[in-house]
């Protein structure tokens, strides 16, 4: 199906595009970089949360994908409410090579995500240190790089919190640092989903967040959910 979206002009295939839900950094006309996320990929191009410049401008797309950290320029062709329309880049390039071929793995790992919600809880990290007692929240969008943290209060961008997810039963809790890059309102709810970007994020804590996702995605799979 994606492929017939991108068949008119240049192809990229898919693997190369940002996914739904992922965060792509944008730098728009010499402004500074921004990091939003992917509202959907459509053949009218990729859309985005938030007005981030003006039609016309010109833009570049930094993101992770399948085959590994991406660099793609664009412009933008809409930008109305709080959503902007980027055009479908006509070809992509790698954003950085990697040393000694070792960075593809983790790179890959890093696109791995889990589109699910999961209990959680939360605290504020003043200074990247967690303060005050952990309250209860509901996480999704899980990945190695980041998470939504939904709550019945909206947090200002830049803030740094602390959540807490049991990846595995009877085992102890993982605490991450995460800063709020963006937050919007969920017009069914009222409640406000947050998009949290991981911080210090060690080897074995990586490595538990993607046995986490994949044992998960397995379980839906075999419940016909996935």
């Amino acid at each position: 199906m994606l492929k017939s979206l991108f068949s008119r002009g240049p192809a990229v295939p898919a693997s190369k595009l940002p996914n739904a839900n992922a965060f792509v950094d944008i730098v728009v006309a010499g402004r500074a970089s921004r990091s939003v996320s992917v509202d959907a990929v459509t053949a009218k191009g990729i859309v985005v949360r938030g007005v981030i410049g003006r039609v016309g401008e010109s833009a570049v797309m930094l993101y992770d994908s399948g085959s590994g950290r991406l660099r793609a320029a664009t412009k933008i062709t809409a930008a109305s409410g709080d959503r902007t329309t980027l055009a479908m880049p006509a070809r992509v390039t790698p954003a950085s090579a990697s040393p000694g071929g070792s960075g593809g793995g983790a790179q890959k790992r890093q696109t791995v995500r889990l589109d699910a919600l999961v209990p959680g809880m939360w605290r504020f990290a003043p200074g990247g240190k967690g303060t005050g007692e952990f309250v209860k929240a509901n996480i999704r969008d899980i990945s190695r790089g980041g998470c939504s943290l939904i709550l019945d209060r909206e947090l200002k961008r830049g803030t740094s919190v602390e959540v807490q997810l049991r990846l595995r039963e009877g085992g102890a809790p993982l605490v991450l640092l995460g800063e709020v890059m963006r937050q919007e309102r969920i017009a069914s709810s009222g409640r406000f989903s947050h998009g949290l970007r991981f911080h210090g994020i060690r080897p074995e804590e990586d490595h538990a967040i993607v046995e986490f996702i994949n044992r998960k995605q397995a379980e839906l799979r075999s419940r016909g959910l996935a």
